[in-house]
């Protein structure tokens, strides 16, 4: 009977690449996943600080619009206590004499 050998070391040596390969594989899949998330990520920042200008510009105007209504409250106001009060009311326009 003839005896058959079989060489310890490419079976060895089979098992290390095939294990080798399969560690690449998930680092490469970890690497697909990570780069989405972190371009998902860098989106999401881009649209909440553009929604932050947005909000900072619709504050400002809501500021800017505010003080304007104050003014012209307080203005309305004085007329009016001017109008009740003294008896005054606003000259019409071909009232007014503009010197120069």
């Amino acid at each position: 009977m003839a005896r058959g050998y079989v060489s310890a070391k490419k079976e060895m040596a089979y098992g290390h690449t095939h294990s080798a390969l399969l560690i690449i594989g998930i680092l490469v899949v970890f690497a697909f996943i990570g780069f989405f998330i972190m371009s998902t990520h860098n989106q999401l920042r881009e649209d909440l600080i553009e929604t932050l200008k947005k909000d900072k510009e619709v504050m400002e105007t809501n500021s800017r619009l505010k003080t304007e209504l104050a003014g012209i409250t307080q203005a309305r106001f004085m007329e009016l206590k001017a109008k009740e009060r003294l008896g005054l009311k606003k000259p019409k326009e071909e009232e007014v004499l503009v010197l120069r």
